[in-house]
């Protein structure tokens, strides 16, 4: 299993959250990716409310964001956008003025890039982001 934290503060923090990780006794290891160049991605889901008249402008903005509409009702529409957290609060910025109904994020996943001896830990590794 994987987990990703991540962790906004001072290297002081990061290194305090990752000395209480190594105190859980199922961790096998902490990797600190804010030194690397990580690839970091989150999900969303964003129901909208959608009207004939603005379901062109709806999906503008997804083709845009390179997002997917997954679902369609007839007051609404659901909208799968992923990306780093910064592009996808850029999408909810502009789907506000819609009238979001539901939104779900899953949080920050990340891996190192390239061919790095990171790729090669063990499935229990468990990386702190900062």
């Amino acid at each position: 299993m994987r987990l990703t934290i991540v962790v906004d503060g001072s290297r002081t923090a990061v290194e305090q959250v990752v000395k209480q990780l190594y105190k859980v006794v199922e961790v096998r290891k902490v990797s600190d990716l804010s030194e690397d160049q990580p690839v970091v991605r989150e999900l969303a889901l964003i129901k909208v409310t959608s009207k004939p008249t603005t379901r062109a402008e709806i999906m503008q903005l997804v083709d845009i964001y390179r997002a997917r509409i997954v679902d369609v009702a007839l007051g609404s529409v659901m909208i799968e956008v992923t990306g780093d957290p910064e592009k996808i609060d850029s999408l909810v910025g502009l789907l506000k003025g819609f009238g979001i109904k539901e939104l779900v994020r899953t949080g920050v996943v990340a891996m190192v890039r390239g061919s790095s001896g990171k790729e090669t830990a063990t499935p229990r590794e468990v990386p702190a982001w900062a």
